[in-house]
């Protein structure tokens, strides 16, 4: 007889399995930028910076340009629809008035203030206009509603590539100027009629379109000044408000001039050499080339004459006709003689 053994509870024992020391593949180990990389991109992001500001520059020029040749071109429309409504462009026109005496630099009636004040109801303006439209019937020199005005700016003076605007003297300037043709002498009154824009209020100078015999497509109208790139007010054409009266070179320049019988054409200039030279005069000398100098045949230091453009390249402008044409610094000083005078008779070919 077999016995049988009692049936023994069956234990599992398990053991913890060793973990590998392998470490997988499958990760890869983080680490941090060298030195070396990290000029690199450095380095990287200079050059792109160096190569876009140049781009991003030139779209900024691009679009102050286009702002200033629309500035011109409303100019040159304001003054058809002047010539509309009166019959005749405005005028300069000169300081003082023609009844009485040429002082300067207010004139008696607000009829003989600028053009620019002129063209005011034209551009969207007219309640500067208003504000000085009642000194018609002053005969006062110094007209109350001159400094009211000059303490007022229209914009659409201001060249947006220029110095900005603020006040000279409490009175704003402008940076354009009309065509006043031809000079034989800056400061002479009967200089610079044989523009588009008469430099005098006299009846029997008044000008319109039709007259212009060279074309009105090529005849300049309005155009930029030449000034100082930072300066303001501290030199001959550019020390008299915006809306004066003036047969100076603040209200009207010239592309061309007469020197000891010699015309000569005067191309513009840019800013950077629209800086006032000597004792407050600007001087140009026809003689010397591409001449930083005016000297009349005396030696008289004069005023600045120059049309010119804080632009790269040349100055805008606007024709007779209304159209805007870009007149580069290098155009030839015959052609921009042409392109000044108005009633000469001679073929212009544009820049």
């Amino acid at each position: 007889m077999e016995l049988e053994l009692p049936s023994l509870p069956r234990i599992l024992l398990t053991f913890p399995r060793k973990r590998s020391t392998f470490v997988s593949t499958n990760f890869s180990r983080r680490h941090a930028f060298t030195l070396v990389e990290l000029l690199v991109v450095i380095a990287i992001i200079g050059v792109l910076i160096a190569l876009l500001l140049p781009a991003v520059q030139q779209a900024r020029e691009a679009a102050r340009r286009m702002q200033c040749s629309n500035n011109l071109k409303q100019m040159g429309l304001a003054a058809h629809n002047f010539q509309d409504t009166y019959g005749y462009l405005p005028g300069g026109a000169r300081d003082g008035h023609t009844t009485y005496d040429w002082k300067c630099c207010n004139s008696r009636h607000s009829s003989g203030w600028s053009w620019m004040f002129q063209i005011l109801p034209y551009v969207e303006q007219t309640a500067i206009y208003e504000l000085g439209k009642s000194g018609d019937s002053s005969e006062d020199v110094n007209n109350t509603k001159h400094s009211a005005v000059g303490a007022t700016f229209a914009p659409i003076f201001n060249c947006p590539s220029r110095r900005g605007i603020q006040t000279f003297s409490g009175s704003y300037r402008a940076d354009y100027a009309a065509n006043g043709g031809e000079s034989s002498s800056p400061n002479a009154l009967t200089s610079g009629n044989a523009g588009v824009i008469r430099q005098t209020e006299s009846q029997g100078w008044k000008n319109v379109i039709e007259r212009i015999k060279d074309g009105s497509s090529n005849t300049l109208m309005f155009g930029e000044k030449s000034l100082h790139d930072t300066a303001w007010g501290a030199d001959g054409g550019d020390n008299e408000p915006w809306h004066n009266a003036g047969w100076d070179q603040d209200i009207v320049r010239y592309g061309a001039l007469i020197s000891s019988g010699t015309k000569y054409g005067v191309p513009p200039i840019p800013d950077t050499k629209g800086r006032h030279l000597v004792d407050g005069s600007w001087m140009f000398d026809p003689s010397v080339p591409n001449g930083n100098t005016w000297f009349t045949p005396s030696g008289t230091k004069q005023w600045h004459t120059y049309f010119g453009s804080p632009h790269p390249g040349g100055a805008m402008f606007v024709l007779a006709d209304g159209s805007v044409q870009h007149v580069p610094f290098t155009v030839d000083t015959e052609t921009m003689r042409r392109l000044s005078v108005a009633n000469d008779g001679l073929v212009v070919e544009l820049p």
